[in-house]
């Protein structure tokens, strides 16, 4: 007995028939990329604040120069 195949595509074009499996399939992968993806870039803007924080404290407060600490490094 010969295995089916699975279709490429989720709308058969012959008839109106919709493959779930790959429907969701195709779904759960979409979800996970753009999770992922908004991840990434939460990261990048958390990273991004937190230097733009530093900066702001270091030209406050150390007027650009390293602090005491910094100078042995």
């Amino acid at each position: 007995m010969k295995k089916k195949e699975k279709p490429d595509t989720i709308l058969s074009t012959t008839t109106d028939i919709v493959d779930e499996a790959a429907l969701l399939e195709r779904i759960g992968a979409t979800i996970e990329n753009r999770k992922y993806r908004a991840v990434a870039y939460a990261n990048q803007e958390t990273t991004l604040m937190f230097w733009e924080i530093g900066q702001l404290i270091n030209q406050a407060v150390l007027g650009n120069e390293r602090a005491a600490y910094g100078k042995k490094i």
